[in-house]
């Protein structure tokens, strides 16, 4: 999935220096799959898409605004009747993974200030929205999860929520190039070099990986257990300038265009594609 973690890093700064602090005035919700917050401040209003949609889930603001059902879902009811007033406080993201919270100062019935949060997450058909409460707790969910949909982690009113369960990666933001590259020869397997590093690195995706390959070894197959001294070499200065780019939230947008439709897209630039790889900046 090319909405990788590290992607939306970069998404969650942009929301930030815009809505930062913006009330939510509107809240939409077209389908069953997608909600619109309008978040408004003196300078205007953003318009922000979050989308459980199992083949395009995604958050990031919109320009367009979409149509208002007549009669909206319970669950967008219920975020207009809890948020409508609130003020987007904070967007936290675990690490690199596909999940941010946007947390909410709002008001209860007897005036008080109460922090609610919107968990998004990115996965998938696993893709949800849920709503949270400022002690932890589950008021609702765009798609709630029982018993016999998972036995590993239940979404429904009521319950603890529970981040989704992690995996065994090592995040770009926490280590070090020399430690990716050590842990890649460590597998055990002889694989090639994007599949170790898809295996090895949290929230980045399969173009990134495959990116990292082809500058290794210039368009060649390279595997983990045979990499030459140059190749270690290269890899550990294509790896630390991925780090201080992730760090820093300093990619652009690039997309490999097709002659019908996009390939891929990416925070970095995807020489992979050759010409047909441009900035949409």
């Amino acid at each position: 999935m090319a909405l990788d973690g590290a992607f939306l890093r970069h998404l969650k700064h942009e929301i930030e220096i815009v809505a930062l602090g913006n009330r939510v005035d509107k809240i939409y919700q077209p389908n069953h799959d997608e909600l619109f917050l309008f978040l408004r401040s003196r300078e205007g209003t953003q318009k922000l898409l979050l989308s459980a949609r199992a083949n395009s889930a995604r958050i990031h603001l919109v320009n367009s605004t979409p149509e208002n059902p007549k009669y909206p879902p319970m669950f967008c009811m219920l975020l207009r009747k809890r948020l409508i007033g609130a003020r987007l406080v904070q967007i936290r993201q675990p690490g690199l993974e596909r999940v941010l919270l946007l947390d909410f100062d709002g008001t209860d019935e007897l005036g008080d200030t109460v922090r609610l949060t919107l968990a998004v997450e990115i996965m998938g058909r696993y893709s949800n929205v849920i709503f949270i409460d400022g002690n932890g707790k589950i008021i609702d969910a765009l798609k709630r999860v029982n018993a016999e949909m998972s036995s590993e982690r239940l979404v429904l009113p009521g319950l603890a929520y529970r981040l989704p369960p992690p995996q065994d990666k090592l995040c770009l933001l926490e280590v070090q190039p020399h430690e990716i590259l050590e842990k890649i020869q460590m597998i055990s397997a002889d694989m090639e070099l994007q599949k170790a590093l898809l295996r090895t690195l949290q929230g980045i995706s399969p173009i990134v990986c495959r990116e990292i390959q082809f500058q290794v070894g210039n368009g060649q197959d390279v595997f983990n257990h045979s990499m030459t001294d140059k190749q270690n070499q290269v890899c550990l200065e294509v790896l630390s300038r991925l780090k201080q780019t992730v760090e820093n939230v300093s990619g652009t947008p690039n997309m490999a265009v097709g002659q019908v439709k996009p390939l891929d897209f990416s925070f970095i630039p995807i020489r992979q594609y050759g010409s047909a790889a441009k900035n949409i900046c």
